[in-house]
This record gives C-alpha cells, structure tokens and sequence, in this order.
C-alpha cells in the first residue's frame, strides 16, 4: 500500500502531463500555434476532464482499438467534419484535402447543414452530405474525422461503430493556432503523403472550388475594368470594419495608373446599410458596385478571384478570399494575430490594429493596398 502511494502521485502527474500535451500542443513542426497564452487563462484540471471524458468514450465504446496509425490509398472513406459552424473555420479546418487531389482516394463528406453549401461544389469530396438519411446503403472501408469532438464522438459511435478510422486533429482544443498548415500537416500524416515539414507550411492555403456554373453565374455582376472587392459588414463590431469612406476617399484621390477605379462590395445581409451609405456617397472617378446580400458565398469567392485586389476584416469571407489567387489586404483587431490566420500562399499584408479593427488607418490599408497593386504589376511587367 505504502509504495502504491509512492508510486501515484508520479504516475498521476506523468497521467496528467500527457492528457495536457494532447489537448494543446500540435507535433508538427512548422504548425504555429500558442499554447502557453492557453494554459495563462485555464486550469488543466479543466483540461484534463474534457481529455478524460473523450478519451474514455472511444475506449468504453470499443473505438481505441480500430484506430488507424494511417490511410493506404483505394480506400472508400467518409470524412465527418462536425467542428465549428462557421464558414472561416470551416474552410482553414478542411483546407488540408487539397494534398488529396490527383491520389486515388475516393472520399465523402458528411458535415452541418448550414457547411453544406460552402463545400457543395467541391472537387475533391464526391458527394456531401449533411442529412444521415442520405447515408442509408452507402458502403465505406474507414472513416475519417476532423477532431474527437463529442458530437463527432457520437456519431461515430452511433453510425459506423465498427469501421476503423483515423482522426486529424485528435484532442486537440483551445489554444488558437494556423489552422490552415494544422489541416495541411495533419492530412499528410493520416494519408503519408510524405511531404516535409516546411514544404506543408510553404504550400498551405484556404481551399475551396466552385463548378462551372457558379464561375458563369457572376459573369453578370463584373465591371467593365479592373476591380477592388472589399467585404463590408460583419457580426462581430470587433472585427467590422467601418471607415470604408475614408479609404475610398483615398482611393478616389489616388493618380497611381495601377490604381482600379471600379470597387464592388461583398458581404451578407448584415453589411446592407453600410453598403447602401457607400453608395449614396459621392465620388470623383470611382465607381460603386455593390452585390451585398445578392450572392451566396462561392459566387462571392468567384467575385474575388476575377478582382485585381480583396480588402477585408478577418471573417468568414476573408478567409474564402484567401482560397483564390486573388492577393489581398486583411484587417485584423488586437484579437486576432495575423500568422496563425494568414500563410505565405494566401498572398495576403496583414494590417492588426492595437485595438478593434475599425482603429486601422485608412491610410494604412491604403499603403499596404498600393504595395500589393506594384508587386502584381511587377510580376506582370516579369512575365
């Protein structure tokens, strides 16, 4: 009894010690990521009771033992994405399939309904889903999950009890991260790819596709020249951006000749009366387009990616922006530290404010618009 006694509170701590490592350290060298600012703001008994109660679900339920090490190719697998419900994390978190594209794998997607629509028009996943009735008859060989979350936990459980499986992102949570080049690395571990270490962080990026259809779609909605899109509006006042008139102000004034004088406005229906005041303002030579509230999300990506430029704060449409080719501009509050947003392939300058994201300059986003507009020039005047 004695030396069990001596025994525990090592093999406790060393118990603990793993559960905290799972939950907030990401082993792949490159993927950015703030653990200690995490464990500052909560306890790691807190921790190590989300960990425990994941982590004996799959062992209680029989799961632990199908667990893949990885995924050989040929294989018939679903991929369940359950995570956040917003359409950035949605598209950092799921960017990493782009690795898959061109490798045999047949894959599907069962995710939330209100993701449905951003991963519709994919060409990597064959089918997506978001209704288990769609599912009855389909036959898969393993299954793929984005994180041990309980809902994906349950389903799993649920659905496809004795299919074995592999999860990208295993315990982890909280800490705030690239989810980007975490998406890229975690995928080339589950399917060996063998990529090395920096090329996964060189060639991360938002990944996304829209059909034919789609791209004809906005045909209608394109000016006549070359275009800025800007994305107005927002849910968060921290991270909507409102001094929209001041830089088109300077935008207007500007006698650089790379300088597009056509502007479009994106966004969904909470940027209306904000792009309603731009258009009633007036100007000298720009012209205001708005399509705000008039185009779902991948025709506004298809939007983005025939403009010369995208200025946006850090949000779902910035980040569907940064799935183009399309170089940008993006706005991001004290909150938000712009690494573990952007990637080197996102071609985008990062401005972060000391405070909410309206406290940028114009005249900041406005230089950082004007180095982005020469380097596309140069790059033209090269080729």
């Amino acid at each position: 009894m004695c030396g069990l006694y001596r025994i525990a509170p090592a093999s406790v701590k060393r118990a603990v010690q793993i559960a905290v490592n799972r939950s907030t350290q990401i082993p792949y060298p490159g993927v950015a990521h703030e653990p200690e600012a995490f464990l500052r703001k909560n306890s790691r008994a807190k921790i190590v009771k989300k960990y425990l109660h994941k982590h004996l679900l799959l062992k209680w339920r029989g799961q632990k033992r199908i667990e893949l090490g990885s995924l050989p190719a040929g294989k018939r697998l679903l991929w369940i994405y359950t995570g956040k419900r917003n359409f950035g994390d949605a598209t950092m978190d799921m960017s990493g399939r782009a690795l898959l594209k061109g490798r045999g794998f047949e894959v599907d997607l069962f995710t939330l309904p209100n993701l449905h629509k951003l991963f519709e028009e994919d060409d990597i996943f064959q089918n997506v889903y978001s209704d288990l009735q769609q599912l009855r008859g389909r036959a898969y060989d393993a299954i793929v999950m984005s994180e041990f979350n309980l809902p994906s936990i349950k389903l799993k459980v649920q659905r496809f009890r004795h299919l074995p499986y592999i999860c990208l992102f295993q315990y982890f949570y909280g800490p705030d991260r690239n989810q980007t080049t975490f998406s890229y690395a975690a995928v080339n571990h589950a399917f060996s790819l063998g990529y090395p270490a920096a090329s996964i962080v060189a060639m991360s990026k938002p990944y996304l596709a829209t059909n034919a259809q789609t791209r004809e779609s906005v045909r209608a909605f394109l000016p006549e020249s070359r275009f800025l899109a800007l994305a107005v509006g927002g849910l968060d006042a921290n991270r909507t951006y409102g001094r929209w008139r001041e830089l088109l102000q300077l935008i207007d004034q500007s006698d650089d000749p790379t300088m597009p004088k056509h502007i479009v406005l994106l966004g969904s229906d909470n940027g209306l009366a904000m792009a309603g005041n731009l258009l009633k303002s007036a100007f000298g030579t720009l012209k205001i387009y708005s399509c705000v509230g008039r185009l779902t999300l991948l025709q506004s990506r298809q939007m983005v990616a025939n403009a010369s430029l995208f200025v946006g704060a850090d949000g779902g449409l910035m980040h569907v922006a940064h799935s183009t080719p399309t170089p940008s501009v993006s706005l991001f509050s004290d909150r938000e530290p712009p690494y573990l947003r952007l990637t080197p392939q996102c071609k985008s300058i990062g401005i972060q404010s000391t405070g909410d994201v309206d406290e940028i300059a114009p005249a900041a986003i406005m230089s950082a618009i004007r180095t982005q507009l020469s380097n596309a020039h140069e790059m033209v005047a090269i080729a």
